[in-house]
């Protein structure tokens, strides 16, 4: 889940660490929706050379990996931070100039500068819901939606956190650790409105796109994705709910012991028959000719 919006994000860790856990999470996002492309656009069809926009890109790993399958493809991403991206050695090695990396955000006014607008066949998004609230859903959708050129599509990818629920498959399986982390994360989201994620089919309508098709996938079908998820939630978490308590002394969680906390959930986590229960949008629409 890309950072995309420094002041209203929930705080991430960046670093290397951070790199292969974002890179990690694009292979299990490919392995559980198996495609990076919905087979509905035709675009990666063409024979032609063809643009595409990465927005909320991270490490880039999404376009890197999309630029190495097709070869006529010229990739952008863009990202509030650049702390994330490719080197360009490693940019020139791999995919010698088509694919470029700009700091941008994607709620600004004004969207992302008249050079790009457009411009491009596909502008693909994933994973913006803990990073904007409230009118910069609007504005991201509308700032996405003008870098396509007429006919171009839109795939955004997201989810809405508050909707994640720890299941279980056998009797007796201890989650309480487990349970107090997804509580507290949720208690932190909620400034945010990431109920948006299954509104935005109504903001790309209204913004222009028409063929709009919505699809709510059960991600924790896959293994893949549910190992890869737990571990997150039992690794990662504690250490950001951790870093955000201690920002707000005296607040819910301040003091608490994370540390043993932690501990508990990754017990928990090594059992079998425990998952959480992960939903996700895949909205594809098509801006008009």
């Amino acid at each position: 889940m890309a950072q995309t919006n420094s002041s209203d994000s929930y705080p991430l860790p960046r670093d290397t660490s951070e790199t292969d856990r974002l890179n990690e999470q694009h292979k299990c996002l490919v392995g559980a929706f198996g495609f990076r492309i919905h087979p509905s656009i035709p675009v990666a069809e063409e024979k032609h050379e063809f643009r595409v926009a990465d927005v909320a890109c991270g490490s880039g790993i999404w376009l890197t990996e999309l630029a190495t399958k097709y070869p006529q493809a010229q990739c952008d991403g863009f990202d509030i931070s650049a702390q994330q991206f490719p080197t360009s050695s490693d940019l020139t090695r791999d995919c010698g100039d088509r694919v470029r990396f700009h700091a941008q955000d994607a709620t600004a006014e004004g969207g992302y500068g008249k050079d790009f607008e457009g411009q491009f066949d596909l502008v693909a998004v994933r994973l913006l819901h803990i990073s904007i609230a409230g009118a910069q859903w609007t504005r991201a959708v509308q700032n996405a939606v003008a870098l396509l050129k007429p006919g171009g599509y839109l795939q955004w990818i997201d989810w809405d956190p508050h909707r994640a629920h720890l299941v279980q498959s056998r009797p007796l399986v201890e989650h309480a650790a487990i349970d107090k982390l997804l509580g507290f994360f949720k208690k932190f989201l909620g400034a945010l409105d990431t109920r948006a994620t299954a509104r935005l089919p109504e903001e790309m309508r209204t913004a222009g796109l028409a063929d709009v098709r919505s699809e709510l996938w059960a991600l924790d079908a896959d293994l893949g994705w549910r190992e890869y998820f737990l571990k997150t939630i039992t690794t990662v978490l504690p250490d950001v709910i951790a870093k955000r308590a201690g920002q707000a002394p005296g607040g819910a969680g301040d003091g608490m012991d994370w540390v043993g906390i932690k501990a508990a959930a990754q017990e928990e986590g090594k059992q079998e028959g425990l998952w959480v229960r992960t939903e996700m949008w895949c909205h594809v629409g098509r801006k008009s000719l």
